[in-house]
């Protein structure tokens, strides 16, 4: 398998939207900013760079791992000291870019934060076409367990297709039995995740994240329409519930919630650590060339600047 050049294009403006959105980010994380507001303000940076996002921007806080994304009326805000991952995807016809970063507001913990750097530049160097991606699983565990940190073994990074976040292959981020080789035209999202608790994460209530999984008839005209509108403007992709109050209102928030009822639609629940431990996360995206991996997002670069 071998990615065009219009593809290749067209993931190089995907990732050139994420890593605005996380430069953006950088700017706008402080003591008491409004979630809803950044996660608005990150999105609408991937919009006009040219891309869409591939889902709700995610910002996750202290042991809170990942999937939380402001809901309708959110009124939280970035507290005191707070680790702040924020995680953000866009893609461009379908073409996805995915990459996170982890923002610190205590020093204290710029520990954690530099385990989960140290852990991403283990996974980069050793994600090449042709290794099992178990390797990938040791480079990064080794590379956290050796800053005094441990990995969170229940989540990982994912082979990416066209509108598929999640295309069936795992980077695992510890040890494990081999699970497949990287092959010259995939891409990755690689994410480590790194954390001062017990190493897993559990599933939390108050998802506001959803995915159209089936098109099955739900029985009834208004929702059927639904369905197609969501098929039709996400393509399988994840949204936010911000996206549909805002262009349908709260009609169209309670058909998508009678949806989620009927199992057309998946809600993702919020994922924090299961004894409440800190943590930190970094992530980037590569194209597997034959020769090489392409890295189309360099977080770590942003954050020399």
């Amino acid at each position: 398998m071998k990615l065009t050049e219009e593809e290749k294009e067209k993931y190089l403006r995907a990732g050139e939207a994420v890593k605005c959105a996380l430069g953006k980010a950088l700017d706008v994380i402080e003591e008491g900013a409004s979630v809803y507001h950044i996660a608005e303000e990150l999105e609408g940076v991937i919009m006009k760079r040219g891309a869409s996002p591939a889902f709700p921007a995610n910002i996750s806080i202290n042991n809170v791992a990942a999937h939380y994304s402001p809901g309708v009326g959110d009124e939280s805000v970035i507290p005191h000291g707070a680790v702040v991952k924020v995680d953000v995807g866009a893609h461009v016809d379908g073409y996805i870019a995915d990459a996170a970063l982890t923002i610190a507001l205590d020093p204290r913990r710029e520990p954690l934060v530099e385990a989960a750097k140290r852990a991403l530049r283990a996974a980069l160097a050793a994600l090449k076409p042709g290794v099992e991606l178990s390797e990938v699983g040791s480079s990064v565990e080794s590379a956290a367990r050796s800053a005094g940190f441990k990995p969170i073994s229940n989540l990982s990074g994912h082979l990416m297709g066209r509108y598929a976040l999640h295309a069936g292959k795992h980077v695992p981020n510890v040890r494990s039995e081999p699970c497949g080789k990287a092959l010259a035209g995939e891409v990755y999202a690689v994410e480590p995740f790194v954390t001062d608790g017990v190493g897993y994460v559990v599933e939390t209530e108050g998802g506001t994240i959803y995915r159209l999984v089936s098109a099955k008839s739900a029985g009834d005209a208004a929702l059927n329409r639904a369905i197609k509108e969501l098929w039709s403007k996400y393509r399988g992709l994840p949204f936010s519930e911000r996206w549909v109050y805002r262009e349908g209102g709260g009609l169209a928030l309670s058909l998508l919630r009678e949806l989620a009822k009927l199992r057309r639609v998946y809600v993702y629940p919020p994922l924090v650590e299961a004894s409440n431990g800190f943590v930190a996360q970094f992530e980037d995206t590569l194209l597997l060339l034959p020769d090489r991996a392409l890295n189309i997002t360099q977080i770590l670069e942003l954050l020399r600047k």
